[in-house]
């Protein structure tokens, strides 16, 4: 929140990146004045000016001479709201130029690119991993199989080979639809492959607010807040695979397609994101507001307490690719 000419406002931005959207045309511009859509005049406001200031070649998107509107498979959302929205005209379809809000809507935007870059660079890193990963599973055993068969020896257990090579934790989640029982299958598969015996707690978004139930879900935990699950692996052994399995009830085919999984935990996990615990809190907070006004007959549920990140006394002198020595 900021004050220009003696009004308050405040500048609020977000991001849709993937998906369907074409990757050659310009993204999608949503603008809105007081959570009111403004529909036309893009190129004349004050919100799509903003956008256009920013670079974007350096978060990801492409954008000719880094002038107008970038292009890439993304929409960007912005929102001003004010006391006093000053418009190009009566008819209220743009902003008027303000070089404070302005400026306010880039330092926005900046933070997001960046916020969209880190993304980008998790996701290469990730698809890097897992085709080193696919190309091990892939080689190792078939050189193991034919020398074991050529020396007349049983084939040998490769997990320690392929915990050297990796030195990395890495989380693989697939979200199906399943035909048969009218339910979403949701798998999360750990790998260990480092030199040390790792603890997590694993978190996982869910469509619970669209009605969702969590089915068969036998590896237990814990609501952590309004659709975000924990389950707390305690210790994870090097070259070991620990597998969270549940279903979704309550949905259509195609309503929940990817599930969002997030870490806590000293390692990174390839494949899943570090819980930023301030959105566990306005996820809280959220759900405080919505019970406080009610009858007095009304009862509150108490926050969970977010579950601590687990740790494990590792054995001295052993390293990892990622962290050195720990």
């Amino acid at each position: 929140p900021a004050v220009t000419q003696g009004n308050p406002y405040q500048v609020e931005v977000g991001l849709i990146f993937g998906g369907n959207m074409p990757a050659d045309k310009p993204v999608e511009v949503l603008r809105f004045a007081n959570r009111v859509p403004l529909m036309y005049q893009q190129g004349g406001c004050l919100l799509t000016k903003a956008i256009e200031s920013v670079d974007w070649r350096q978060y990801g998107l492409d954008q000719p001479g880094a002038k107008g509107v970038p292009k890439g498979p993304a929409a960007i959302l912005v929102h001003l709201a004010s006391t006093n929205v000053q418009f190009t005209s009566e008819a209220k379809e743009a902003l008027a130029d303000n070089g404070e809000v302005i400026e306010e809507a880039r330092k926005a935007m900046l933070e997001m690119g960046r916020g969209l870059r880190k993304h980008l660079d998790k996701k290469k890193k990730m698809a890097k991993t897992k085709e080193k990963f696919e190309l091990i599973n892939d080689i190792l055993p078939a050189i193991a199989e034919k020398s074991a068969h050529i020396l007349g020896r049983p084939v040998p257990n490769l997990a320690g080979s392929i915990t050297k090579i990796m030195s990395a934790v890495i989380s693989e989640t697939t979200t199906t639809w399943n035909k048969e029982t009218k339910q979403t299958d949701v798998l999360i598969t750990l790998f260990n492959y480092t030199s040390r015996v790792r603890a997590y707690t694993i978190l996982a978004t869910w469509p619970e607010k669209a009605g969702a139930e969590m089915i068969d879900n036998e590896t237990g935990g814990r609501k952590e807040a309004t659709g975000v699950w924990a389950w707390k692996l305690p210790s994870l052994e090097p070259g070991e695979r620990t597998i969270i399995g549940y279903s979704l009830g309550g949905l259509e085919r195609g309503d929940w397609t990817e599930t969002d999984v997030f870490f806590r935990g000293s390692q990174d996990v390839i494949g899943a994101s570090k819980m930023d615990e301030k959105f566990l809190e306005e996820i809280r907070r959220q759900e405080r507001a919505l019970s406080e006004p009610g009858d007095a007959d009304s009862t509150q549920e108490e926050p969970a307490e977010p579950m601590g990140e687990p740790t494990v006394a590792p054995p001295s002198g052993q390293t990892t690719l990622f962290g050195g020595d720990v």
